[in-house]
């Protein structure tokens, strides 16, 4: 047979995925004179999260006892926006709960601004900003016009009166400005500006204005009188808002942290390639193309590459999802290689075992996917905004909690599912083109390129590991773990982190040596609590640090943080305290949001029993998914130790943790359904008996499941080193419990949800004792 003239394959894929990832990394633009012309998005047309951008995240409410209309909502989303646009900032995101009126807002901080007061932007878009012009000098004066009289609002500068706001009036509210002053210049009575029946100007009049324009003058600077400008602009809010919620983050952390995490991701990958090429030799080699196809690919999708996606905005967790990608995608490839490296075993021909690998590594690489799709597509669903497609397939379970803030953990679940995705693209059909382009290419064909042993090497060998035999051993040991993580659990109780429980949390930077007791005297007084918790540590940028943690659920207005840090820059001026970190959370959206992720692992749980239950139903479906879910259970129980055990508050990172590792077990589990599936069409009952069967089937699936597990944990590991020396804790508290969760999960899979199922079906097989 000719095999020559099949090869090209090989080498117009490959050449193809290295040209993609370039554009898709650098992108294809023009730049002529200050204009730059862009063609293609590239990895700098991001949209980052505030996380790494630095900037606000809030939720108002209507204050007092307003009971608002949805169509109120709206329209307060609408003037919010206004003024997010009037402000400079045009990258925000907004949502509406009317359910329980609300308004998410999220927007970083204004591009070039270096002295941006997060506080101070956040009072100005949820500011009423109702204006309303009087005769007289009193409240109670008839009003004239109203702000929705005003036609456009701006900002000048004036030789005599400082900074004022040129107002121009529609042709009614010009004939009303002309009619009143007309009379007040008449009368002598002055007219005045009120502003949320707050007096901001009384001037005299002297003649009529007919003009159909006017003048506020008052004690204005730039900004107050820019601010009012685009409040005017905007128009009024319906009701005044109060931030039930709010944490915001300065850009300098956000800028070191993206640093880092890049590096991170280009450390791991390297690591996770090299790995391959050495376990897999010429598969390894192209399924480390394949990976960096998928990588950028997934950097294309976030910053619009395709013009079919819109893009998305990408955090810290959002990367933290494309490293883990980068261990979890090379999975099929691992299947694939492991299944061509057994079939040689065989002495199968080279083209025959890798038809037979590609055709028999299909399926669990198919099921394995599927259930991190599911895990995925929850965590977008249940986090995310609420006009999304998962949130609209999983609104009849989350409908009642309404939309989320957790913004990172959509991006995390987003980066997931995309890799995912890709990777049936890159990993599957772009790794077979490849590889039979190789198989075609005569200087390739050498067996032992593919995982054949060299002449006169040993035979590969299928380990004989009796795990279902030593079983009771496996129980025995979780439950000791389980039985060190609840006594413990009980002694030292469970910390919760204030976006849960709700609370605040204030990290700043400062300069200089600082008396923690002096400083926790000033806070106590100024802000009149008497348990308040501070600690010193420092950022990413090596900068010293003092977190302020007040009791219980009790949370801080803005107009307090503002006066926090005034009082602690007037009595302690060589410090220099500067905000870095806030978590502000209202107790009640903190317990709405635990039990909401509570209701996203549950949900995910039964998804995942229904889907395992269906696809083995040849072999127990239902059995096979719920010892499944029991061995999900225990990795779960296992992060939550990790938790408990290192003292870290239960927060967002431990549900994103316990999510991945639901998808990411499950799949383990799969892979070794699939064999016991395979060979129990294969033998037969009569040929082998159940322990057996299961036993070979673990043992066949061993080196699968260990050498995915080490890229992955590879790829994790790097996190963990990264996160630790740059103190980025954030990452930290997500990657390191996720790790032990993902060695647990190994562990689980082969030793617990397995051996489960040989003993539920030698249960049910297991003859009835006749009563004596």
């Amino acid at each position: 047979m000719n095999k020559r003239g099949k090869s090209w394959p090989l080498f117009v894929v490959a050449i193809l995925i290295v040209v993609f990832s370039l554009t898709a990394i650098f992108g294809v633009s023009y730049q002529y004179g200050d204009t730059k012309h862009t063609y293609v998005k590239g990895a700098s047309d991001i949209r980052f999260g505030i996380d790494i951008r630095g900037g606000v995240d809030v939720t108002f409410m209507p204050d007092g006892d307003v009971d608002a209309t949805p169509e109120q909502m709206t329209a307060a989303k609408t003037v919010i926006e206004d003024r997010l646009v009037g402000l400079g900032i045009t990258d925000y995101e907004s949502y509406v709960d009317s359910n329980k009126d609300r308004i998410i807002v999220r927007f970083p901080w204004k591009t070039g601004e270096s002295d941006f007061n997060p506080q101070t932007a956040i009072d100005e878009i949820g500011t009423t900003a109702k204006m309303v012009f009087r005769k007289g000098s009193t409240a109670d004066g008839e009003e004239i016009l109203s702000g929705d009289d005003v036609t456009s609002a701006n900002a000048a500068y004036s030789e005599t009166d400082g900074w004022v706001v040129q107002l121009k009036f529609s042709s009614e509210g010009a004939q009303a400005f002309a009619d009143a002053t007309t009379e007040l210049a008449a009368s002598g009575d002055p007219i005045s500006i009120w502003l949320d029946d707050e007096n901001i100007s009384t001037a005299s009049v002297d003649e009529a204005i007919t003009g159909g324009e006017a003048i506020i003058k008052g004690n204005f600077d730039q900004d107050s009188a820019a601010t009012l400008a685009n409040q005017i602009n905007s128009g009024a809010l319906p009701f005044a808002l109060s931030a039930e919620s709010y944490s915001t983050i300065s850009p300098t952390l956000g800028a070191r942290s993206l640093e880092v995490m890049v590096l991170a991701g280009i450390v791991a990958f390297v690591l996770v390639a090299l790995l391959m090429i050495l376990r897999y030799r010429l598969p390894g080699t192209i399924a480390a193309v394949s990976l960096l196809g998928q990588v950028c690919a997934t950097l294309a999708v976030v910053s619009g590459y395709f013009s079919v996606f819109p893009g998305s905005t990408l955090t810290l967790p959002g990367i933290a999802g494309i490293i883990l990608g980068i261990g979890m995608g090379v999975d099929a490839n691992v299947i694939t290689a492991e299944r061509i490296k057994e079939e040689l075993s065989k002495n199968k021909t080279l083209d025959g075992a890798i038809k037979s690998g590609f055709k028999m590594g299909l399926t669990p690489i198919i099921d394995g996917n599927v259930t991190i799709v599911i895990v995925a597509a929850i965590l977008m669903g249940a986090f995310g905004p609420t006009d999304g497609f998962w949130a609209k397939v999983f609104n009849p379970i989350f409908f009642w909690f309404g939309p989320s803030t957790a913004g990172t953990i959509y991006s995390f679940g987003f980066t997931l599912l995309t890799s995912v995705l890709l990777n049936f693209v890159f990993g599957v059909w772009a790794t077979r083109v490849m590889i039979r382009g190789a198989v075609h290419c005569k200087a390739l064909r050498n067996p032992w390129l593919y995982g054949g042993k060299k002449e006169g090497g040993a035979e590969y060998k299928t380990p004989t590991i009796n795990f279902v035999g030593n079983r009771k051993k496996f129980y025995a040991f979780s439950c000791c773990v389980i039985a060190i993580v609840l006594i413990f659990s009980a002694v030292f109780g469970v910390s919760m982190d204030v976006e849960f429980k709700g609370g605040s949390m204030i990290t700043l930077a400062y300069e200089g040596d600082a008396d923690l007791d002096a400083l926790k005297n000033t806070v106590s007084t100024e802000l009149n609590q008497s348990n308040l918790t501070l600690q010193t540590g420092s950022d990413i940028s090596g900068g010293q640090t003092l977190t302020i943690t007040l009791p219980g659920s009790e949370t801080l207005s803005t107009d307090q943080l503002d006066g926090l840090l005034t009082t602690l820059n007037e009595q302690y001026p060589d410090n220099q305290f500067v905000q870095n970190e806030v978590s502000n959370v209202d107790a009640t959206i903190g317990n709405e949001f635990l039990l909401k992720s509570l209701v996203a692992l549950v949900a995910a749980c039964v998804l995942i029993l229904l889907y395992v239950a269906y696809r083995f139903r040849r072999i127990g479906g239902l059995k096979a998914g719920a010892t499944a879910v029991v061995a999900l259970l225990h990795d779960m129980f296992i992060i939550f130790g990790v938790f408990v055990l290192l003292r870290i508050p239960l927060n967002g990172n431990f549900i994103a943790a316990m999510l991945t590792i639901l998808g990411y077990s499950i799949n383990d589990t799969v892979v070794i359904y699939d064999r016991i599936r395979e060979n129990s069409a294969l033998f037969g009952k009569k040929q082998m008996g159940l322990k057996e069967l299961v036993n070979l089937s673990i043992n066949q699936s061993f080196s699968r499941s260990l050498m995915t597990s080490i890229t992955t944990c590879l790829a994790l590991g790097v996190i963990c080193v990264v996160s630790v020396v740059y103190r980025l804790d954030s990452i930290y508290t997500f990657a390191f419990p996720l790790l032990f969760g993902m060695i647990s999960g190994v562990y689980s899979t082969i030793c617990i949800a397995t051996p489960l199922w040989v003993d539920w079906k030698m249960h049910k097989k297991a003859p009835a004792k006749k009563k004596a």
